[in-house]
């Protein structure tokens, strides 16, 4: 019942600030205005779940934009993200959320882009279309190594695609680990209690120099960044 009530929560706030972004930005015609909301739908949905965030290792980010590389535990991860980073900042979603219209609408509109995982040259298409949007507006982007969420806590197989994208792009890649979410996502349905999810940036990972061929320790520094700093 705690899933159903938590689905019900994403999906009414998500819609609400989603589309509240969506018509500003249309009328404005500024992706940037997707900032203002991102961090407002955080903060209600992290209010209303009872949730403490805190934030480690901001020395390590400054102005400029980055690839957020981040493990993945719970459906509050991403309204959370836009609270720790506090900058305009876009995900890498997988094809399979475009198949719902009105979402598709907002996540465009926002500068999202649909990656579909099962085809590489449709992947590579998108991507490189981020890019070329990316340098009329800039932005950070995020992305889950992982490609789902993990089942029980532990970190899966990390995938190229943020050695690859960071490598494509320049922009340096910064390890985020996220510790607590797991055991949120598990709590009972009648627990209020509040629940201490830590986000923690790691130092820069710089790609200016690297090629294709370092995406294999790329990907494996990005692993062993993650395991280091995150705590459960």
């Amino acid at each position: 019942m705690r899933i159903v009530w938590i689905y019900l929560n994403l999906i009414f706030w998500t819609l609400f600030f989603g589309l509240s972004s969506f018509f500003t930005i249309l009328l404005t015609g500024r992706k940037e205005n997707f900032k203002f909301f991102s961090e407002i739908w955080g903060k209600t949905l992290s209010f209303i779940f009872n949730v403490k965030l805190v934030v480690k290792g901001k020395h390590n980010l400054n102005k400029e934009n980055y690839i957020f590389a981040l493990n993945h535990a719970s459906l509050i991860d991403i309204p959370l993200l836009f609270i720790a980073v506090k900058r305009y900042t876009v995900f890498i979603a997988k094809s399979e959320l475009s198949n719902i219209p009105i979402f598709k609408s907002i996540l465009d509109r926002a500068g999202f882009i649909f990656v579909d995982r099962k085809n590489n040259d449709s992947a590579i298409k998108s991507m490189n279309n981020l890019i070329d949007d990316i340098e009329k507006t800039p932005r950070s982007v995020a992305i889950f190594p992982e490609g789902t969420r993990t089942k029980d806590g532990e970190l899966l197989p990390f995938k190229k695609g943020a050695a690859i994208f960071g490598i494509n792009t320049k922009i340096p890649i910064i390890p985020v680990a996220i510790s607590g979410t797991y055991h949120w996502s598990k709590k009972k349905l009648f627990d209020i209690s509040q629940s201490v999810i830590t986000f923690e940036f790691g130092e820069p990972i710089i790609t200016k120099n690297c090629s294709f061929k370092d995406r294999d320790h790329l990907t494996k520094k990005i692993k062993l960044d993650i395991e280091k700093m995150k705590v459960n």
